[in-house]
Formats: structure tokens, C-alpha cells, sequence
């Protein structure tokens, strides 16, 4: 059997009810499904996912099964095993419950063949789950004017902007040889922040590197009752992982450099503080929780933050200044700011709806009979208001 073109690692916990899409995605990739291999690591799901999986590793030979024996409750192990069974001239990782355009990874492995990068990048657009039209936006990051063009082998020293854009494992096309040499690894028991470690070793370690601005991935947004989001579930654990990955990142990366990360860094933390669940936290909690940050911000780059976070910047001067009460203060005034944006463009849309809806032809089509009935309607009180006499 040749070598494969691309190994796709997939870790995987009680995702029954999005594999099946997922897989479709993979086997529908205009690079030829043959060319894949596919390495699903199960964490010990308790759901009917690992029948799905079985039934998959039985009819096609190009798909591998691990079965961890204990529930590590992270991605990181997973994808760490995983990373030890490739045999693909490439890697890449996909989040089960995600999906590929169909050219997502014949884009990307064209240009890996013609520049010979280390890695190659491309970029997302997210959809929500509750959605059934699946409308897609591009998350702010790859809105940004420098990410509209092409980067062909390239270093971060060249480019060290790319180390404040949104951590996404999934979207890099990496030279398997080069995750062996360097001993890639992720940071195992986060379950969120762990793959800022491996990308920023990513970008430290290449050489060259190349970036498209073609969207190779779709990433689901699970907002329903029942899959709420991590943020949702362990504020707390989530905020501490955040500044832990901001931690163990730190020294891979010069001063210079540090700073551009951490925007990085702030907008997974700010995206949660200004969550009406962390001003739920007792006051003893949400204190220790900023005094963390405050680690995180000690020194940063004033006109960095101004540049991508204007409204938040005193949260950062207060808390890199140890000003922990007032940070809290300008916190819960950006939750209320966000409680009553929210509030007011639903109103907003409200009235587009309805204003639509009156102008509408349909609306002036029926105005007759709405006067005709509005008549009758006058007509039947009066008569009943003769009658009742």
C-alpha cells in the first residue's frame, strides 16, 4: 500500500449524533478518500458512538480505531496517540463534530507539494448548530486585512502577527517528518487552551511556513440546552486553563513576540469575563480569577491592545497595575454593555421584520379586506350594543 497523502486524527467522546456528518466530509474530499488515513481515537464513549466507529474500520481498511482504556476527559491525549500511530506524509486533526468543505484538504496539500512547507495554514468560518440554514461567518481574527492575502514560506519573524490569530489546530497541514523531529506534542488534562502550546511550537520551529485564504474547515457552535459550551459548564477551569496555556507558551516565545501572542491569549479570556456566568461566581472566585490574568498582563503592548482591544484596555492597565477590585468593576460594566447591545438588536431586528412585513405587497394587497372586516367587526358591536337594551 502506498503512503498515504494525508493522516487525519480525530479525537473522540459521545459524538454520535455529528460523526456521521463529519466522515461524510472526509469521505467526499476531492483529494481522494484513498489518499486519506484516518485515525479515530475514542476516549471511552459511552454512547452508541463506537458502533458507528466499528462499522467504519470494517469497511474501509484506510481507517483505524484506538480505544484508550481510561477516559483521559481532554483532547490532548488523543490526539497525542494518535499523533504516535501516523503514517501519512502529512497530519491534520479534525474535531468530530466539525466539518470540511469538500476541496478543504486538496487545497491545502497542493500548495504543502509546491513550496515544501513545514506547515501549511488555511482558514475557517463557524456555523450554529441551531441553524438550519447553516448561514457562516469568519471569526474576527481572519477578518483582518493581512489575512486576506496569500503568505508563501514564510517565518514568524516575518510575519509575527500570525501569533495573535485564533488557535486552530485543524487548519494546519503539517509535515508529519517535522512532528517527529521536533516531538510535537500536546499539553494533556485542558480541556480548552491546549492547543495554543502546539501551535506556538508550530510557529517557533518552522523554518517555512505558508498560509491561504481559503476556508478549509467549518466549525459547529453548540448553543442548545443540552450541549452547552465548556464556558458554560467550569468557567473557572476554563479561565484558569487560558492562563495556564498563556504560561507554558511564554517561554517559547521572545518579549516581542510574548506580546503579540498575547492578544491571542486575551481574546479566549475576554470572550469569558464578559460572560454573565463569571459575574455569577461568588467574589472570592472571580478575585482569584483576575488575579491570575493579572500574571498574564503583567507587561504588554499598549498600542497592541489598543489596536485590537480599545474598549478593554483598562481591564488590562488595572490588572497588570494589581488593581484587581477595580478590574472586577470595569468588567461588570462590560457585561451590562453586552447585556443591553444584545437587547437592543433584537429589538432592532424585531422592528426591520415588521417594517418589512408593512411595506410588503402582500400586506397593501389585503388592506381592503382588513377595512372591510375592521367594518364588521364595528357593525356586529353596534348591533349588539342595540340589542342588549
Amino acid at each position: 500500500m502506498n503512503q498515504p497523502y494525508i493522516s487525519v486524527i480525530l479525537p473522540i467522546y459521545n459524538v454520535e449524533q455529528y460523526i456521521r456528518e463529519a466522515f461524510e466530509t472526509l469521505l467526499n474530499q476531492t483529494i481522494g478518500f484513498e489518499h486519506l488515513e484516518i485515525i479515530m481515537v475514542n476516549d471511552c464513549s459511552t454512547d452508541g458512538t463506537i458502533k458507528i466507529l466499528n462499522e467504519y474500520a470494517h469497511k474501509y481498511t484506510n481507517v483505524k480505531i484506538i480505544n484508550l482504556p481510561v477516559n483521559s476527559g481532554a483532547p490532548g491525549t488523543p490526539r497525542n496517540e494518535g499523533m504516535k500511530e501516523v503514517n501519512g506524509k502529512y497530519t491534520i486533526f479534525l474535531d468530530p463534530d466539525d466539518l470540511l468543505p469538500v476541496d478543504a484538504y486538496e487545497k491545502l496539500y497542493k500548495v504543502a507539494e509546491k513550496w515544501d512547507s513545514d506547515f501549511v495554514m488555511g482558514t475557517m468560518e463557524s456555523f450554529k448548530d441551531s441553524d438550519p440554514k447553516r448561514k457562516t461567518w469568519f471569526h474576527m481574527t481572519f477578518r483582518d486585512y493581512l489575512m486576506k492575502k496569500s503568505y508563501y514560506n514564510v517565518s514568524i519573524k516575518e510575519v509575527p502577527f500570525f501569533l495573535q490569530v485564533k488557535t486552530a489546530v485543524y487548519l494546519k497541514l503539517v509535515k508529519s517528518n517535522f512532528i517527529k523531529k521536533h516531538g510535537l506534542r500536546f499539553v494533556e488534562g485542558m480541556k480548552n487552551g491546549e492547543d495554543k502550546y502546539y501551535d506556538m511550537q508550530l510557529f517557533t520551529l518552522a523554518k517555512k511556513f505558508s498560509y491561504i485564504p481559503e476556508t478549509i474547515y467549518l466549525y459547529r457552535t453548540r448553543d442548545d440546552e443540552n450541549n452547552l459550551s465548556m464556558t458554560q459548564q467550569d468557567m473557572e477551569s476554563t479561565i484558569l486553563n487560558d492562563c495556564k496555556a498563556a504560561e507554558i507558551v511564554k517561554p517559547l516565545l521572545s518579549d516581542k513576540q510574548y506580546e503579540v501572542f498575547q492578544i491571542n491569549a486575551l481574546r479566549s479570556l475576554f470572550w469569558k469575563l464578559i460572560d454573565p456566568a463569571f459575574n455569577a461566581l461568588p467574589y472570592d472566585k472571580r478575585r482569584y480569577l483576575l488575579e491570575r490574568i493579572s500574571k498574564v498582563v503583567s507587561s504588554y503592548n499598549e498600542e497592541l491592545i489598543q489596536k485590537y482591544f480599545k474598549l478593554e484596555l483598562p481591564i488590562v492597565s488595572l490588572l497588570s497595575k494589581g488593581y484587581i477590585d477595580l478590574a472586577m468593576e470595569y468588567t461588570q460594566m462590560h457585561i451590562s454593555r453586552k447585556f443591553w447591545y444584545v437587547q437592543g438588536n433584537n429589538l432592532l431586528k424585531q422592528y426591520k421584520r415588521q417594517t418589512a412585513f408593512l411595506n410588503s405587497k402582500s400586506w397593501r394587497i389585503t388592506r381592503p379586506l382588513r377595512i372591510l372586516n375592521e367594518k364588521r367587526r364595528k357593525f356586529k358591536k353596534q348591533f349588539k350594543m342595540k340589542f342588549s337594551q
